[in-house]
């Protein structure tokens, strides 16, 4: 992988620990124009529209990670959160359960199904 990328990409992980979500997300989105196949910016800057509260965005990227990372269980779990944040209860349900479909021993992801299931 290219030095030069993963330099840029881990600056972004610096902004987005110090709680710098615009910055992160603009170096998230040069990093994934100079690779449009890194392995973890489209799944960090998902988290930073997250955690901007801007689930339209996030759910838009985690989506995109999903179908490259279709058994990634955070992105499912990053997805199904913000589709709860959006009041969506049956689409986070919808990956909260294959998530836990990955991970079945999972208590984390069990405990999401089945406080959702309750509702």
């Amino acid at each position: 992988m290219d030095n030069k990328v993963e330099d840029l990409f881990d600056e972004g992980l610096n902004f987005f620990n110090a709680d710098l979500y615009d910055e992160a997300i603009k170096i998230f989105t040069k990093v994934l124009k100079m690779d449009p196949d890194h392995p973890d910016a489209m799944y960090y800057r998902a988290l930073a529209w997250a955690n901007k509260k801007d689930f339209d965005k996030a759910i838009v990227d985690f989506t995109k990670d999903a179908e490259r990372h279709p058994h990634d269980t955070d992105t499912l779990i990053g997805r199904g959160e913000a589709w709860q944040s959006k009041g969506e209860p049956k689409r986070a349900l919808a990956d909260f359960k294959k998530a836990l479909s990955i991970e079945p021993d999972n208590p984390d992801y069990k405990k999401l199904v089945d406080d959702l299931e309750e509702k």
